[in-house]
C-alpha cells in the first residue's frame, strides 16, 4: 500500500499550514500575534528596568 506524503502549504508569513478555513486561520494568527506584543512588552519593560539601575 503506497501511503500519500501530508503536504503542508506555506503562508506569506512562512508558517507551516494544513488547509483549514479562513476564519480558523485568523483567529490561531491573532493569537499569535497577542502572544508576541506581550513578550515584546515585557521585554521592553525589562530593558527599561535595566537602564535604570545603571544609571
Amino acid at each position: 500500500m503506497i501511503k500519500k506524503k501530508k503536504t503542508f502549504q506555506k503562508d506569506k508569513y512562512g508558517r507551516y499550514i494544513k488547509s483549514t478555513e479562513f476564519d480558523v486561520y485568523w483567529d490561531e494568527y491573532h493569537e499569535l500575534e497577542d502572544i508576541s506584543m506581550k513578550e515584546s512588552v515585557r521585554q521592553k519593560i525589562e530593558r527599561t528596568k535595566k537602564i535604570e539601575t545603571k544609571e
